[in-house]
């Protein structure tokens, strides 16, 4: 097993002594070399698995006053914004040494000279590259690239940021505006990209199955062929083709991967890319491993036990109690454990940075198992499920998680408690969304919106958590969610929104054990049905869209209904098929399909009379409470302060809005309240033309007239007799508020005196 790599910051003082210091962040070996500089004479900064001997480099160090040397692993491991010579200035026991030009508290010039874009050397794309680019000609003249040929070569001895560049420019130029043949950008890819195998792409199900059935597997490969030849495959149509252009170019955009059979060293720094924070020559699973070989015995079985290393992991007391110690003694090893691998260990960087990237703007969650199928660093970490959590939660600051949804381990920025707050929320939000019947696609995109903008491609995953509750109904497209909950109220309030007609609780129960797919309780549903449904006949049950006639037709038969019990003796209870022969007396035309049973229903909609159940119906009686009494005068206080007429909707609305009274509340004829039509309350004296005298006069008339007779009369007779114009239903509220008249189920005006 390889040890891990270090940094080593070399440092000669005035009198020729050396000190050694090993870092392990960038950062820290700036802060070093800035308080070592007024008292050194000059330093080497070295990175790599063993530390150099410093006396090798005595010779070199002594021409070098003030300066930093650098070995060429430490010159590779650097960010490009730390130049260093362009060429070696000399070596030390064959090796290369490079001379740092700035970031160290100096800047001098390349003592290399430096070699001009006008140098008819460089040819092609190259010398163009050159001129468009300020800095880039000593290193690239450095690494032997000067036209086409010869950047195929010697490429890889580039920078990342610098292979990354070139790559680009060179796809462009080669390409210029033909970007849609995928083959095309197969030819220009970099070398870095050619060999790379599509195995590492996100592609498509279909594509990845048209490569594996015709030998694609590198893009060096797909380079060999035409479009017409893919074209020529099955399953290959021009949606797979732009799919795969966009995959080329994105990865000619991301730029150069490094291999992971030997992956460069680097040393982490903020604005260093990704491919650059750390080294790994195995794997992460390798890479633990090889740390456990480097901690004490104590160290490593506390550590293996706690995570749960080929191993159930154990609690600080269980460990405790094998050692004999404390569950807080085994708690400060393993956190002392865990900042000296912090300090020591570049993999965690690594770790970090690398699910970073793989998180990045992800359109689908990544389970933990298909980590190592976009970097096979993560190969093996599968089958540590602890291990990965263990190792994220503690030694990884990237704000990761290991989250299980499902008996499934997924990589994400989402905490388990975001996830579960988003569950609550949703099912808050859904049970609200049922209320007012919103679309599966508003439901769908609301839910979507309770997760963080760094966890979205989570919302799928979600939805399909929280909609296994929702009962939709309505055509597909068009559907609209009806009630939230595995309850049996939901499901049979779904089953009667779907159904084409009213139906028996024995035919409900048995839709609703299909939906659920287990059996139900038919007392269960009976009570359900008649819970979120209306009762259409014996045992049978609907919504409001069962109704045999149209909503004006039967909200006009409920309000000529409560015209006859408010018409007829006060505090009398009728029952729904009492006030539908008295309707039908009236000589109202009623449909054979319109029952007692829809008429009960139509009723409950107004919520004007009080219902005593079973079908029954009052006015209520003469005695009220204080807080009915208090209602009543909101009511006429609210038709007083609307200045004209108002409907009953709105009249109850203003009601909830001032009140907090719910729909169930009844309006009844109270001076100074009348009814001016079926569905219009207004104000005595102030909505009719005949005024408080004048109706004193007219009620009088009436009377005298029914006196003189002794025969009943109809309104519209009565109507006769005033000096004004009054509504019908008006003038049967003045007669209902006068102690001394009645009004019978025909309508017919008599005396209460009467018998």
């Amino acid at each position: 097993m390889l040890t891990s790599l270090r940094a080593f910051l070399l440092i000669r003082d005035n009198d020729g002594e050396w000190t050694i210091g090993v870092f392990h962040g960038l950062n820290e070996i700036v802060d070093a070399w800035d308080r070592a500089m007024p008292n050194s004479h000059c330093g080497v900064l070295h990175v790599g698995f063993d530390r150099r001997d410093a006396r090798s480099f005595e010779t070199i160090a002594q021409e070098q006053a003030g300066r930093l040397l650098l070995t060429p692993g430490a010159r590779g491991a650097l960010p490009s914004t730390y130049k260093s010579s362009s060429e070696a200035i000399g070596d030390v026991e064959g090796e290369p040494i490079y001379l740092a030009l700035d970031g160290w508290g100096y800047t001098i010039e390349d003592p290399v000279v430096d070699v001009s874009a006008e140098d008819p050397e460089a040819s092609g794309w190259v010398r163009e590259f050159i001129f468009e680019h300020d800095g880039v000609q000593a290193e690239l003249l450095a690494s032997e690239i000067l036209n086409e040929e010869t950047y195929v070569a010697n490429e890889g001895r580039l920078t990342a940021k610098l292979r990354a560049e070139l790559g680009k420019y060179r796809s462009e130029k080669l390409l210029g505006l033909g970007k849609s043949d995928p083959t095309e950008i197969a030819r220009s890819a970099p070398p870095w990209l050619s060999s790379r195998s599509f195995s590492e792409f996100e592609l498509t199900v279909r594509l990845d199955n048209v490569f594996r059935r015709n030998g694609i597997d590198t893009v060096s490969d797909l380079a060999r062929h035409t479009l017409d030849d893919l074209f020529k495959f099955q399953n290959f149509g021009r949606t797979s083709s732009r799919d795969l252009c966009r995959s080329l170019m994105l990865a000619i955009e991301a730029g150069p991967t490094p291999s992971h059979d030997a992956l460069i060293a680097a040393i982490k720094s903020g604005d260093a890319p990704t491919d650059q924070c750390g080294i790994a020559s195995q794997s992460l699973v390798e890479a633990v491993e090889n740390c456990f070989l480097g901690l004490k015995p104590r160290e490593a079985d506390i550590l293996k036990r706690r995570m749960g290393w080929e191993r159930p992991p154990e609690t600080l007391e269980e460990i405790g109690a094998d050692y004999s110690v404390s569950r807080e003694r085994i708690r400060q090893i393993e956190s002392k454990t865990i900042k000296k691998i912090i300090r020591q260990e570049i993999w965690d960087d690594l770790l970090g940075a690398k699910l970073k990237n793989l998180l990045s703007e992800r359109k689908y969650p990544l389970p933990l198992i298909g980590a190592a199928a976009l970097d096979p660093w993560f190969t093996g970490l599968s089958e540590y499920g602890s291990v990965a959590r263990y190792l994220i939660t503690k030694l990884c600051d990237a704000g990761v998680s290991v989250l299980e949804i499902d008996g499934v381990e997924y990589l994400t920025f989402l905490k388990e408690h975001d996830w579960a707050t988003a569950i609550e929320s949703a099912r808050q939000m859904l049970v609200g969304a049922a209320e007012d019947c919103w679309p599966r696609t508003e439901c769908e995109y609301q839910v979507g919106l309770l997760l963080p903008e760094a966890s979205t491609e989570f919302r799928g995953l979600l939805w399909d958590h929280c909609s296994r509750r929702c009962h939709f109904a309505g055509e597909e497209g068009e559907e609209v969610l009806i009630s939230y909950g595995n309850g049996a109220d939901q499901v049979v309030e779904a089953v009667l929104h779907d159904a084409e007609q009213p139906l028996h609780y024995s035919e409900i129960a048995q839709i609703a054990e299909e939906r659920l797919g287990k059996a139900i309780d038919e007392r269960r549903v009976h009570n359900a049905a008649a819970e979120v449904g209306y009762l259409f006949g014996p045992g049978t049950y609907g919504t409001l869209r069962h109704m045999a006639v149209e909503r004006g037709d039967w909200e006009s038969f409920a309000a000529e209904a409560i015209d006859i019990v408010y018409e007829g003796e006060r505090g009398r209870q009728w029952h729904a098929s009492e006030l539908l022969l008295a309707l039908t007396e009236r000589e109202i035309d009623l449909p054979s399909c319109f029952d007692k049973y829809q008429l009960d229903i139509a009723l409950k909609q107004t919520a004007e009379l009080q219902s005593f159940g079973r079908m029954v119906w009052s006015d209520g009686d003469d005695t009220v409470s204080s807080g009915r009494v208090d209602i009543r005068q909101a009511v006429i206080a609210i038709v007083k302060d609307a200045g004209s007429p108002i409907t009953t909707s709105e009249l109850r609305q203003r009601l909830v809005a001032v009140r907090g009274i719910n729909e169930g509340m009844q309006f009844h004829v109270v001076h100074p309240l009348i009814k001016l039509d079926a569905k219009t309350w207004g104000i005595n004296d102030r909505d009719i033309d005949l005024k408080y005298e004048e109706q004193r006069v007219f009620l009088n008339t009436v009377y005298s007239v029914l006196r003189e007779r002794e025969e009943p009369i109809s309104i519209t007779e009565s109507a006769r007799m005033s000096p004004k114009v009054v509504p019908n239903r008006a003038l049967r509220c003045l007669f209902y508020q006068d102690e001394r008249f009645r009004i019978d189920n025909q309508r017919l005006l008599s005396l209460a005196e009467w018998k």
